[in-house]
């Protein structure tokens, strides 16, 4: 198992990712700058999306300032909030970690939002990351009983390459009704119509020793826990948003394991409700995956990272598809369904403001600051 991962190579830099990926050197070459008229209905782009940690509580007034002075001005309309299980759950305080923010600290970002007319989804991973490393995430914590593979753990000492991240067994019967009450007090507290669920990278599915999930078709295991959430979210007048890399076949893309799946769940694209808003993450090069996922019938964002060449490729991927809509009445069906890019981060929301801001504590984290502001400029140049 490659032990490098999009969370992980960040640290590392995309060259040592498609190194490890695919045994060559990578060749990030600047693309030709995007020529186009001003203001044309394809570059309107309808989600234009940020994603950012729940901050530590320190950084809670700088994230709410970010929120209201700094994104309108990069032309951002959506906040992806990464909570996990840093929130004081009332329906279930158990699960919350240290340094949780409450209720009213969450009900500050909201009104920072508002304020900025800026639409907050609230994200958690429903599916695999239920550890990191050695320590095991609160909700496997509480309820080893959800662990699709309880005899198969983190290798203690921790070291690279043997072991990703523990996931939830999606056919427990206990394990909808917890994660469920979870969903359902972010979205009324984040008082919002969309929710994204995470679903990337699980490694673990079908685990041949679960009593319920050995055996079966991982495809079809991943298709009904997907169809499963969006279908309680729809109960809330809400809609899903997933990470894209499940639904994508690693062997015949040669898009590998990370990004995409050689695990079998990929066959799952013609299973799920199509009105699932796809996110596809792709951090080293800029496929036309999106694609893919607009010709299936769903709405998909192309979701880039830390490489400036790479988002402004992905961007101008999703330029072309909308484009192509005035070329006849049709042609508006596939490229309605490209809604947009949405840059992802992976470190704390303090990190990335100071990063912003001219302060980063790391390389990657400016990598990462400097790809969004660079992506967001093009956006505007071309919205003007």
């Amino acid at each position: 198992m490659n032990p490098i991962n999009r969370r992980d190579f960040l640290t590392l830099g995309g060259a040592a990712f498609t190194l490890a990926a695919v045994g060559s050197p990578a060749l990030a070459a600047e693309p030709a700058p995007i020529v186009s008229p001003r203001g044309e209905p394809w570059a309107d782009l309808p989600i234009r999306a940020l994603l950012l940690s729940v901050p530590h509580q320190k950084d809670l007034d700088l994230l709410c300032a970010f929120v209201r002075e700094t994104l309108p001005k990069e032309g951002v309309n959506t906040l992806v909030l990464r909570i996990e299980y840093s929130y004081q759950f009332q329906s279930h305080p158990e699960l919350a970690t240290n340094g949780a923010i409450s209720k009213n600290d969450l009900k500050q970002i909201v009104r920072a939002c508002k304020d900025a007319g800026i639409k907050l989804v609230p994200c958690m991973n429903l599916l695999a990351h239920q550890s990191d490393k050695e320590q095991i995430f609160p909700l496997l914590k509480q309820y080893p009983q959800f662990d699709e593979s309880p005899d198969y753990n983190p290798p203690h000492p921790w070291h690279d390459g043997e072991f990703y991240t523990k996931s939830l067994c999606p056919l427990h019967p206990g394990l909808h009704p917890v994660i469920f009450a979870l969903m359902d007090e972010l979205i009324d507290v984040c008082e919002t119509d969309a929710f994204h669920v995470g679903l990337d990278e699980a490694w673990i599915i079908a685990y041949p020793k679960c009593p319920r999930c050995g055996g079966k078709d991982p495809a079809v295991i991943f298709a009904q826990h997907t169809t499963a959430l969006r279908n309680h979210l729809a109960e809330k007048n809400c809609r899903m948003w997933m990470w894209s890399d499940r639904l994508i076949d690693g062997k015949t893309s040669n898009l590998l394991a990370w990004q995409a799946s050689t695990n079998n769940t990929w066959r799952a694209i013609d299973m799920i409700p199509t009105d699932i808003l796809i996110c596809d993450w792709k951090y080293v090069d800029a496929p036309p995956t999106p694609a893919l996922f607009a010709i299936k019938g769903f709405d998909v964002v192309a979701a880039p990272c830390d490489k400036i060449d790479v988002a402004l490729a992905q961007l101008e991927l999703v330029y072309l598809i909308r484009k192509n809509a005035s070329r006849a009445d049709f042609s508006k069906t596939i490229s309605d369904r490209m809604k947009g890019m949405f840059e992802t981060s992976w470190m704390d929301a303090g990190e990335f403001i100071r990063a912003y801001q001219g302060n980063p504590k790391k390389e990657n984290s400016k990598n990462v600051t400097d790809t969004f502001k660079a992506l967001f400029a093009e956006i505007r140049k071309n919205r003007a």
